[in-house]
């Protein structure tokens, strides 16, 4: 009889990131004859976009009647267990996870990037939630890391999103441009950015793309409005639809791209695109440092910036990464 799998995550709130590591990991959990359902903020959207079931995410009643079904929660991926968002949404993730464990449901922290995590506190309750957890994984090092300081067993593996199929990369000269609202972001970064983008790329189109739209359209016009007044010779789109085909589609005729987001910056290492990284968590810093990508935080205004964009046109290099998720990790411990 097949196995239930109930994941928990950030679903059905159209980010394209969370949307991709969602569509491989149900993708994978199908093709192994599991039965899967998910909590989302968007059900029956997630129904149809996925074939799955799901229940409302903040259905108390629903909650724990997908949980007391399920034979195994898994948590992730992405990065679930931070509160740089806010405690609350940290304080959800948990409870999920420490309600599914009273349940006696096995639970899998998937592939998460931990933290950061601010306040003792908070830190003491996701350590005792991790360690009553099944089987850890973690995305990056400095994950591994925190956990092995927190004497909690973990294994690394590659983010899922690696495991996106793409398609056959036609190269038109593109540069690509991937922003989101981020508070701490300086005042003058759109401006100063805009200036350097026309000075070294004034010959080309300019493609801008929004990850979720609720986050990303602001400052996607707020950036074609500097365009506007900055370059307006330069020609660009602003590309809204942020399905998962539609972004393969157009990162696919990209020859340069700059990025906040970290499954743009991934898709764009993917991809053999040149990519510049805009860094607004610490996430991204370490995809930026791991790949070695020039990078610039969108928090100030670096006085090298043009020395940056110098090195970035010069020496950057499309250089084939060869990158898998590692599901025998999963499926070992499923099985």
């Amino acid at each position: 009889m097949a196995k239930n799998v109930l994941i928990s995550g950030y679903i059905g709130f159209s980010n394209f990131g969370d949307d991709v590591i969602f569509a491989m990991l149900t993708r994978h959990l199908k093709a192994k004859g599991f039965n899967v359902r998910t909590l989302s903020a968007n059900p029956e959207k997630t129904e149809k976009q996925f074939k799955i079931s799901a229940y409302d995410y903040k259905n108390p009643l629903k909650i724990i009647k997908a949980i007391s079904k399920c034979d195994y929660l898994i948590s992730g991926g992405g990065s679930l267990l931070q509160n740089a968002t806010s405690n609350l949404s940290l304080l959800y993730y948990i409870l999920i996870i420490l309600l599914a464990r009273i349940m006696f449901k096995k639970v899998i922290i998937f592939a998460q990037g931990i933290g950061p995590i601010y306040g003792n506190f908070w830190q003491f309750l996701t350590k005792i939630t991790l360690s009553v957890c099944n089987l850890v994984t973690v995305r990056d090092t400095q994950s591994y890391n925190l956990l092995k300081k927190w004497n909690i067993k973990s294994k690394l593996l590659d983010d899922p999103a690696w495991d996106i199929p793409t398609i056959v990369r036609e190269n038109r000269g593109y540069v690509g441009v991937q922003l989101r609202e981020y508070p701490k972001m300086h005042p003058d970064f759109i401006k100063i950015f805009v200036k350097y983008l026309g000075i070294y790329f004034s010959d080309r189109k300019i493609i801008v793309f929004s990850f979720q739209n609720p986050q990303d359209l602001k400052i996607c016009y707020k950036f074609e409005k500097e365009l506007k007044s900055q370059w307006p010779e330069m020609k660009y789109e602003i590309r809204t639809d942020n399905s998962i085909n539609s972004i393969v589609q157009g990162f696919s005729n990209l020859e340069y791209l700059f990025a906040m987001r970290f499954h743009a910056c991934l898709l764009g290492i993917k991809y053999r695109i040149k990519v510049f990284a805009l860094p607004y968590d610490i996430k991204v810093e370490y995809l930026a440092n791991e790949f070695k990508l020039q990078s610039l935080n969108v928090d100030s205004i670096a006085k090298d910036i043009n020395s940056k964009f110098t090195d970035f046109v010069q020496n950057s290099t499309d250089e084939n990464i060869q990158t898998y998720f590692e599901w025998h990790v999963i499926d070992k411990f499923m099985s």
